[in-house]
């Protein structure tokens, strides 16, 4: 695939020499952000995980078109570690940068959580738009990445069904900026990876508790304490660089 040519996600299964009507948002997109001209080169990808040459079929003010071509055989450029991310709620677009960068780290999935001292709580009639943008935000970055496997977005979690998600086929790790040790190189994890990350205030010591007290594994990234945006890409550059795709 040439460097330039954009990929764009169509939602279910992509058949070849298919026309594609696209979304507003998808309009958008290719218009106003890449500022794509009718000829230029693309590549649809769907939840398959399929991968199509593509082009631009119909080009008008309201109304835009693909057609797709032949399937391409794409390599893998998804991490072999199966990591949910579980970040703390917090104000802004802290969250949207988070999620954007932790897609293009290889998670598979982001579900925030609400901690003591997180500094928001999302309305319920809040929550289904904000996780309509998050999953926007993962499609997005997904396509921008080469990946054909978009993580799942999903509500945000109560602290005490945080506490549920350790069992024997996965490892779970809840960064601290007090624990003892970071990460071991010599015992990779089993399973999924789970990892908590705490608010601006970080976790309150009886969260910390709580959580070690569950099997989690209390983790610190080296000396400085870090903010709660560079922590979890720290800590998933941390999981790609000693077991995942940015090994040596």
């Amino acid at each position: 695939m040439n460097v330039h040519t954009r990929r764009l996600y169509i939602p279910g299964s992509i058949e070849p020499h298919t026309e594609y009507e696209l979304s507003s948002m998808q309009m958008h997109y290719l218009r106003h952000v890449l500022r794509l001209s009718p000829d230029h080169p693309l590549r649809a990808f769907d939840d398959t995980g399929r991968e199509y040459d593509a082009s631009i079929s119909l080009f008008r003010t309201k109304r835009m078109c693909i057609r797709t071509g032949e399937s391409v055989s794409v390599p893998s450029r998804e991490s072999p570690l199966n990591i949910w991310l579980y970040p703390a709620l917090t104000r802004g677009v802290k969250i949207d940068w988070i999620i954007e960068k932790a897609t293009e780290l290889g998670v598979r999935g982001i579900r925030p959580i609400m901690s003591q001292r997180s500094p928001v709580r999302l309305p319920a009639e809040r929550e289904q738009a904000r996780l309509a943008h998050w999953n926007g935000i993962a499609q997005s970055a997904t396509a921008q990445s080469g990946r054909t496997q978009i993580p799942v977005c999903t509500p945000p979690m109560p602290w005490e069904e945080c506490l549920t998600l350790v069992n024997g086929n996965n490892t779970c790790f809840i960064l601290c900026p007090d624990a003892v040790s970071g990460l071991d190189p010599s015992v990779p994890p089993s399973g999924t990876i789970h990892l908590l990350v705490g608010p601006e205030g970080g976790f309150t010591p009886d969260e910390i508790h709580q959580a070690t007290q569950a099997g989690f594994i209390a983790i610190r990234l080296g000396p400085r304490t870090l903010r709660n945006e560079t922590a979890p890409l720290v800590a998933l550059s941390a999981f790609q660089t000693l077991w995942g795709d940015l090994a040596p």
